[in-house]
């Protein structure tokens, strides 16, 4: 199972929002699709996947309803570490560690 992060971007309204997380969700192997809505930035997606989805496929569903997933650009590029460059077009996401909350929970 794999967890990635992507920036959505041009996205004005809740709809819009709900669209993305509904293509995405339809996507083979991703089991868990989450965003935060940013009004006229870059809205922060995360999706959970229990096979490896590309980076090309999370972009192709979020173009498909007309918004965009920028290509990493300077310095993100270089905070991958060790990931090989990407090729065809694919960018690689940046893997995030996911933590849940659940409110009301006691520990």
């Amino acid at each position: 199972m794999g967890t990635a992060m992507y920036a959505v971007e041009g996205m004005v309204c809740e709809s819009c929002m709900a669209a993305v997380l509904e293509n995405v969700r339809s996507i083979a192997g991703v089991t868990v699709a989450a965003m935060d809505f940013v009004s006229g930035g870059r809205s922060p997606l995360i999706v959970t996947s229990r096979t490896t989805v590309g980076a090309n496929a999370i972009r192709d569903a979020v173009e498909h309803v007309g918004f965009g997933v920028p290509s990493p650009r300077g310095r993100e590029r270089h905070d991958r570490g060790s990931a090989p460059p990407a090729q065809g077009g694919d960018t690689h996401p940046v893997p995030v560690e996911v933590v849940s909350c659940v409110e009301g929970a006691s520990s």
